[in-house]
């Protein structure tokens, strides 16, 4: 009986080291194809910047428009475009331009000055609050400090309690930190949003910037503006998909130099 009660141990002992070396292959097989899929973002990434930088008008990679779709080894690559000067610049927003854009999101009343002003404060650099609004000593029990200066990060809205998580993450694919202040705005390339939040700067700068039709860019634009990308804010996102449904992203803003020693410079990443 002793003897047929070691075994039993012995095999339970067994079976339990065998169950542990099948879940660590298993964790190791995963952590693999996470490491490959991260490779395959990256390398999505680098083709876009090549697809950006090409010398060839006719070959140049655009922002905007829809995602391309790539195979990099066994993984699938959705890579996407954005043109950063064309979504609502954050940090050169007026006093309108902040309540219609706060209005786009079905902000009103009490509630759209309360968010206007909380964001006001939160970007200028004095410590006078406005009617609505907040500065630092209001923070103070959250453990908050404002910027009190230009918002560095789109998440940064988050923060402002007048406006708080939910609203920022629905408004940041339509807001920008990148755009330099008095910078010019790519009315061709944004979105409908964008341009009613704009309108008053659109119709000021007589469509400066890369302006062109409704439709996106014709003939009669790209001749105009086709003068590459170099020294832009662009968003590349990428989406590397394995076989068995694993995934992986890329949330770059990178800006290229026309410098073949370093094509481009990172300008942020998520």
């Amino acid at each position: 009986m002793v003897a047929v009660a070691s075994l039993a141990v012995l095999a339970l002992l067994a079976l339990t080291m065998i169950e542990a070396t099948r879940g660590s292959t298993r964790s190791a097989r995963a952590e693999l194809d996470r490491a490959r899929l991260t490779a395959a973002a990256d390398a999505g990434v680098a083709l876009a910047v090549q697809g950006l930088a090409q010398p060839s008008a006719a070959r140049r990679w655009r922002p905007g428009g829809p995602p391309r779709t790539v195979t990099f080894g066994e993984a699938t690559l959705e890579i996407r475009i954005e043109e950063e000067l064309a979504k609502v610049p954050l940090n050169s927003l007026n006093d309108r331009q902040v309540e219609t854009l706060l209005a786009e999101f079905g902000l009103k009343g009490a509630e759209l000055e309360e968010a206007r002003d909380a964001f006001l404060d939160w970007r200028d650099g004095d410590d006078e609050a406005r009617l609505r609004g907040a500065e630092e000593a209001d923070y103070a029990a959250l453990g908050i400090r404002p910027r009190n200066g230009a918002l560095r990060t789109n998440q940064e809205l988050a923060a402002i309690p007048a406006i708080g998580p939910e609203l920022a993450l629905r408004m940041d694919p339509y807001v920008s930190v990148f755009t330099p202040v008095g910078g010019r705005f790519a009315q061709g390339n944004a979105t409908p949003l964008a341009r009613r939040v704009m309108a008053d700067r659109v119709s000021e700068d007589g469509f400066a910037g890369v302006a062109v039709a409704e439709g996106g860019l014709g003939e009669a634009e790209l001749g105009r503006v086709d003068d590459g990308v170099s020294g832009r804010p662009l968003r590349v996102i990428v989406t590397a998909r394995g076989s068995g449904g694993s995934a992986a992203r890329r949330n770059v803003v990178i800006e290229l130099t026309g410098n073949p020693q370093r094509p481009y410079v990172v300008r942020a990443r998520e």
